[in-house]
């Protein structure tokens, strides 16, 4: 099976403990004017990914404004 991959943008990094430990970090697929963004934006028009972190270091590595790609792999 084939690995699908998308391209998201952190929109919101939300703290969702009294303690800031649990954040919520949410992505929503790419779109621009950019060739590769349209390439992406016409198979995956919307896409929403939430998570929320406990890890300091993942949720920093996390930014808003930062843009990834995110791969599906199938567990085997």
């Amino acid at each position: 099976m084939a690995v699908v991959r998308g391209k998201f943008t952190v929109t919101s990094v939300t703290d969702r403990s009294a303690t800031s430990t649990h954040k919520e970090v949410t992505l929503d697929a790419r779109y621009s004017q950019s060739p590769e963004d349209n390439s992406y934006a016409s198979a995956t028009p919307s896409g929403k990914i939430t998570m929320t972190i406990t890890n300091p270091s993942a949720v920093e590595a996390l930014p808003i404004g930062g843009v990834f790609y995110v791969d599906f792999t199938p567990v085997s």
